[in-house]
């Protein structure tokens, strides 16, 4: 942020502005989510990182305010088809017996990514230039769809036979007869409260936690321990989903993020930071991989996809809604403690919501 506005002189405001367009990617994934279903996830995967990267190669070369909004559309889109939507039906079709925990692990690359990736891509910038780190997360991109196509495939199709023991018969909604079912909706509510957690959340743990009077280093460190205890949920709620079913899993994962997080408007004041950051990361990182089993077990692979896409859009609301809700509890108390609080009976209605 700090190159760009020096460069351009752009307010941080406008720069922070193109956040909001993650929005625009929900809006897409129902055409991406029926793509997926019709040519297979490989090819999406494969042309969504391509234009990923880029998307990327060409910032080095804006000098516009709209382009760095233009780009950051294409993004939002990029990534829709890249990895939201995707990953989880490849991890179901190869791993059908034990997908929770495959996807469990896979989850815990977007981890890694926040661990690793950016602070490398930081270190870069500091050293040389912001068009310098832009550009390798461009190169970084291709790589990836390169990859994909050398080495991602769908797993042949072979014929279900129910009388084999321990064969997996996973149902096989339409969307059409999802959209008739009344778990359709109680998991959209609850994917949607459940997304909060991205916008309204996790970007002001490492602020509100400075705002607390915890020093900037025992912070960063904190939100480390957020990051890899993240990595534990994905891996431990994977199971837990096999095991036990990804409704009862997502339920408790909900309830765990809603207590935890109104426990972080105290940390530092009565609870300690050492506590409620790991457990928050914990839920908060389980999600990303509960709710993609929660749709794979109510309706099938087939159209998985499709079925997904159209929960995926109320991820809008959140994204929309999310930053208004803590900017305004920073803007009028001066903590997000409020906007924590919030959270955390958003979190709660989307448990219930899959109680019905």
């Amino acid at each position: 942020v700090g190159p760009l506005e020096s460069e351009f002189g752009w307010s941080r405001t406008e720069i922070g502005l193109s956040l909001s367009l993650v929005a625009l990617g929900s809006f897409a994934s129902p055409f991406f989510g029926a793509m997926i279903d019709r040519h297979g996830a490989r090819k999406i995967m494969a042309v969504s990182m391509l234009v990923f990267g880029l998307s990327y190669l060409a910032r080095p070369i804006m000098n516009d305010i709209w382009h760095w909004y233009a780009l950051g559309a294409i993004q939002s889109f990029a990534m829709v088809g890249g990895a939201m939507l995707p990953v989880g039906k490849l991890i179901g079709l190869w791993f059908p017996k034990n997908r929770g925990r495959i996807l469990g692990i896979t989850a815990m690359g977007n981890n890694f990514g926040g661990v690793a990736i950016q602070p490398a891509v930081a270190l870069i910038i500091s050293a040389y230039s912001w068009r310098i780190g832009y550009t390798a997360i461009g190169l970084f991109g291709l790589v990836v769809a390169v990859y994909i196509l050398l080495v991602v495939k769908s797993p042949p199709v072979t014929a279900k036979d129910p009388t084999v023991e321990n064969e997996i018969i996973l149902p096989d909604y339409t969307l059409k007869e999802a959209l008739s079912t009344r778990k359709f909706y109680a998991i959209l509510v609850a994917v949607m409260c459940g997304s909060f957690t991205y916008s309204a959340l996790l970007p002001q743990v490492s602020s509100h936690l400075i705002n607390k009077g915890i020093p900037e280093v025992s912070a960063a460190f904190a939100l480390s321990l957020f990051a890899m205890c993240g990595m534990a949920g994905k891996f431990i709620f994977g199971v837990l989903a096999d095991r036990y079913g990804s409704r009862v899993s997502l339920i408790i994962d909900l309830v765990g993020q809603a207590m935890f997080a109104f426990l972080l408007v105290y940390a530092g004041s009565g609870v300690s930071i050492w506590f409620v950051v790991p457990f928050m990361g914990f839920f908060l990182g389980a999600f990303g991989a509960l709710y993609q089993l929660i749709v794979m077990d109510s309706f099938g692979l087939n159209h998985f996809g499709s079925i997904l896409g159209v929960i995926s859009v109320t991820n809008a609301i959140s994204f929309f809604a999310g930053p208004i809700i803590a900017g305004q509890s920073f803007d009028i108390t001066g903590s997000y403690g409020p906007a924590f609080e919030i959270t955390a009976a958003i979190f709660i209605i989307g448990a219930l919501a899959l109680t019905f």
